[in-house]
């Protein structure tokens, strides 16, 4: 088999802006780190510009931002996940609007650039939330232990 230079330079540049986040991350809690191979392997494997692949891209994209709107510990996080919910939609529209003819690969290209920003956000986002989740960053500690009696202590 072959080796696709020109893809491995593409998912280099693709991981770099999140990659020392993500090994950050993994050094200090190295059980999340399944969950972020599984993410960036479903993001990977569908990144070209047709239409397709723009829309597969943005359904994982959705998966981790409901993520990231459940795991969300102010309302700042709450905003962003909102916020990126809304540019998925708004590109998803795009991308339906793609598939009628006469669309030129130029508008395609310029969707799926579009995308790419917002699966590196996304992703980068993702990432840090994993690690403060495996911390249990910014949860309440009385919350998340088990229950006592006061007459235990």
């Amino acid at each position: 088999m072959a080796v696709d230079r020109k893809t491995i330079v593409e998912t280099i540049k693709w991981i770099g802006p999140f990659l020392p986040k993500a090994i950050e991350a993994i050094k200090q809690n190295p059980e999340i780190w399944q969950g972020i191979q599984d993410q960036a392997n479903r993001l990977t494997r569908r990144k070209g510009t047709a239409v397709q692949d723009v829309l597969a891209t943005i359904e994982v994209l959705r998966d981790q931002v409901a993520y990231l709107a459940e795991s969300a510990d102010d309302a700042d996080e709450s905003r962003r996940a909102v916020a990126w919910s809304r540019r998925l939609s708004h590109c998803e529209h795009a991308a339906q609007l793609l598939t009628a003819p006469g669309t030129t690969k130029d508008e395609r290209k310029a969707l799926a650039a579009r995308v790419a920003t917002l699966r590196t956000e996304i992703f980068t986002a993702f990432i840090a939330e994993q690690g403060e989740d495996a911390q249990g960053v910014g949860r309440v500690p009385e919350l998340d232990a088990a229950p006592t009696r006061p007459d235990e202590a």
